[in-house]
């Protein structure tokens, strides 16, 4: 849970039954600041050593008005609430909100490159305060290419292409390899599908003329405490491509 400047783990609360203050106060009774604070020095004393199982209600009592509302982070539009995370980003319609992509992120088109960066908006960095299941939805289109460069340390230009990989928990570094059977191939421009590529991919779903689009989730029960990401890691041979329309969604539940 987060406030402005401050970070703090959700609470649940009980209500208090047994608690008798040193000092009471009856009408007449001049209130002074030693036995004001000699209530409160009680009152956190008990809270933090003295309650035991016979203090607190028996019936169920809670309601909405006890449970700490969630704090919004306006930019990632993911909040985060006493039963964990939630919330995404998506295009607002078809080229509205383009990102994009290019190999001069991802090794410059080199064959034995397998670097990686993500795409912007598409992923999440997130709190993690207690096991939790965490679900990463996304979709996208995108358009690959056409790059015809001619440098030539680069992949034959028939064999250029951009790969994307969902991923979740332990960043990019974990995109390649953990979740290979996730990503897919856009081949630049109109060329077809090539075999033969340092990364590769256990399913390419290429739908032609540089465009291709695909949708999915992944889950994950995740058993640590800490930051993790979810996003979409990119690896391209290809000098310029973009995501023309798009959304994820992080989901994340406290076990």
């Amino acid at each position: 849970m987060e406030t402005r400047g401050h970070r703090f783990s959700p609470v649940f609360i009980e209500v208090l039954m047994s608690f008798a203050p040193p000092t009471t106060f009856s009408d007449g009774t001049i209130l002074t600041a030693a036995n004001l604070r000699g209530n409160e020095e009680a009152l956190k004393i008990y809270l933090h050593r003295g309650i035991v199982a016979g203090d607190f209600e028996s019936a169920k009592w809670i309601d909405t008005r006890h449970i700490q509302p969630p704090y919004k982070e306006p930019f990632s539009g993911v909040q985060h609430g006493v039963s964990g995370h939630q919330g995404g980003q998506w295009a607002g319609g078809a080229e509205i909100r383009l990102q994009f992509a290019t190999k001069y992120l991802s090794g410059q088109g080199r064959q034995d490159s397998d670097a990686v960066h993500a795409f912007p908006q598409t992923s999440f960095e997130i709190d993690i305060r207690r096991d939790a299941r965490i679900l990463y939805h996304y979709w996208w289109e995108a358009e690959v290419g056409n790059d015809s460069s001619t440098a030539t340390y680069q992949v034959a230009e028939a064999e250029r292409r951009m790969t994307i990989i969902p991923f979740i928990a332990g960043g990019l570094d974990n995109a390649i390899g953990f979740f290979n059977s996730r990503a897919i191939d856009g081949r630049n421009s109109a060329y077809g599908v090539g075999v033969s590529y340092p990364i590769g991919t256990a399913e390419t779903y290429p739908q032609g003329g540089g465009y291709h689009a695909k949708q999915g989730t992944i889950a994950l029960d995740y058993a640590s405490v800490g930051s993790t990401q979810a996003g979409l890691a990119i690896h391209s041979t290809v000098d310029r491509c973009g995501l023309v329309n798009w959304g994820c969604i992080i989901e994340a539940y406290y076990l």
